[in-house]
């Protein structure tokens, strides 16, 4: 079992290599495509399709999609389509895995980890490294699967589930969410069907759970996204849904059926995972108009996550009552930068960054702050200019601001990462605590702005030379390591810099912000 677990794991570190390295090669371009898939539900599925082939990973894709939707540059049927292409292309990996090449393995790791030394061939040894894990991987797992037939627990349990396939495609679920790929769970169906360890039925039963399992990836990333992406990552998963549980009573004569296409064992199991996606994504685009509806019914819109809450035209009558309205706007949109910080400290901690999150909610910012923007300009027309007006114009601005210095941090360490550079360990973890203090100072700052309270806006501008200095030592030391002449530490230097620097920008906006609250912001009534 260990075995069978250890050849699982080589595959999947085989495609995420390979998806790696091919998003390193193709992922700009692979978005700007997406994105333009806005002219039919039919292109979006194909665009899907072709990009999720390209990269090789169907969740990022998926996940992708989500974030132009939650922004806006793509619509609810257009982003349904994209994320079930995005499904059909990933099979491509089961399907390059069914050929018997596991003799090829080891050179292929071999050659693959030699050119990766090199940075100009960094990606294509990358890709081969990736290929190379992804045999050796899946011979393992068969051959480790095989032996299992020999236990008697193992021939009770397959048994038992040969006569349940309800239940086999329950297990298969657990399966494809555990490891959040729908390609992980066929691995293991594939392993047990050409070890000769299951039937056919059962590996079908298992491949069909997977795919629900692996459409809950997307699910758990929609929850940082509007409604309109949750509502694409619902419809994904209903479809694959209802598909699994229609057929998983047909799974006879359904893999009779592929068995007729021919083929050995594996190229049996990698036919039925490309042919499954297929007909469920065709069927979903199809039917994507109902879908719509369903998800729509089932995610009602709020009024908050998609536009202005409390702009109200006929307040415009009454200045006092419409910079209230304006203020209390402006406070939604602070709400939505601190959020947006959080996430942007934590991925500086983690490394980790999801940039459609990032991307979505800085979408989101702008929208509200044009509509601030719009409002008090139709105000000051109507009634003249006046101070407290004019402040929120420039709060609404400066808190527009910060969400594009938050972004600019995403794009810097973006670059980082398309590099190939990585900031030290000591590094990263000094970024980590210079953005809390950052993050805190941001926190009270806001906090006085939806309180009104004066006395602590005062105390976050006080406290803006003690930040200044704090961030004047990390400098230091981050020059001492230099000094120190630790590699990592010269090739990550300028972005380290960089995200200092943006770190003492968002707070020289913090304490603008301060300053408006501690002069006040409230109208007078």
């Amino acid at each position: 079992m260990l075995t069978t677990l250890g050849g699982l794991a080589l595959f999947l570190l085989g495609v995420e290599r390979i998806s790696a390295s091919l998003q390193a090669l193709a992922g700009p371009r692979a978005r700007r495509a997406m994105a333009g898939a806005i002219g039919s539900r039919w292109r979006a599925l194909g665009t899907g399709t072709l990009v999720s082939a390209a990269t090789q990973s169907g969740t990022a894709t998926a996940v992708t999609a989500l974030g132009l939707v939650a922004s806006g540059l793509v619509g609810l049927h257009q982003g349904i389509a994209l994320s079930l292409g995005a499904k059909v292309g990933a099979t491509l990996a089961i399907q390059l895995a069914a050929f018997a090449l596991s003799d090829a393995a080891l050179p292929l790791i071999a050659v693959g980890f030699v050119l990766t030394l090199w940075r100009p061939s960094r990606q294509p040894g990358g890709l081969l490294l990736g290929v190379g894990l992804l045999f050796l991987g899946l011979d393992l797992t068969v051959g480790a699967m095989g032996g299992l037939e020999g236990s008697e627990l193992f021939i009770i349990l397959r048994d038992a589930a040969e006569s349940q396939p309800l239940a086999v495609a329950l297990f298969g679920a657990l399966l494809g969410a555990a490891l959040t790929s729908s390609n992980g769970a066929a691995a293991v169906a594939l392993g047990l069907f050409a070890g000769g360890v299951v039937s056919a039925p059962a590996a079908l039963a298992l491949v069909l759970g997977g795919n629900v399992g692996g459409a809950l990836a997307p699910i758990f990333a929609a929850s940082n996204l509007d409604v309109t992406a949750r509502r694409v990552a619902l419809a994904h998963l209903i479809v694959k849904a209802l598909a699994a549980l229609a057929l998983v009573f047909l799974v006879v004569p359904v893999s009779a059926a592929v068995a007729a296409l021919g083929g050995d064992a594996a190229r049996q199991v990698a036919n039925a995972h490309t042919l499954l996606n297929v007909v469920v994504a065709a069927v979903g685009t199809l039917l994507v108009g109902p879908l719509g509806m369903l998800v729509s019914a089932v995610l009602p819109q709020r009024e908050e996550s998609t536009g202005p809450k409390y702009l109200r035209n006929d307040a415009l009558a009454d200045p006092s009552l419409a910079t209230g309205l304006a203020l209390r706007e402006s406070i939604r949109i602070s709400d939505q930068v601190a959020e947006m910080m959080e996430q942007g400290v934590s991925y500086v901690r983690s490394g980790q960054w999801d940039d459609d999150s990032i991307a979505a909610r800085e979408s989101k910012i702008d929208r509200l702050t044009r509509a601030v923007v719009e409002y008090l300009a139709r105000l000051r027309r109507q009634h003249g200019e006046d101070p407290v007006s004019e402040r929120l114009l420039l709060l609404a601005t400066e808190l527009e601001h910060l969400g594009d210095q938050v972004r600019r941090m995403q794009r810097r360490e973006a670059r980082l990462r398309d590099s190939g550079i990585e900031f030290t360990r000591e590094g990263r973890a000094e970024l980590a605590d210079t953005g809390d203090k950052v993050l805190t100072r941001l926190h009270s700052a806001f906090t006085a702005l939806a309180t009104g309270d004066s006395d602590l806006a005062k105390q976050v501008v006080e406290g803006r030379p003690g930040l200044e200095a704090l961030i004047a030592k990390m400098r230091l030391t981050h020059l001492a390591r230099l000094e120190a002449r630790l590699p990592e530490s010269r090739a990550s230097s300028a972005h380290h810099l960089e995200v200092l620097t943006l770190f003492r920008q968002i707070d020289a906006s913090t304490t603008r912000v301060a300053g408006w609250v501690r002069d006040g912001l409230e109208p007078e009534s």
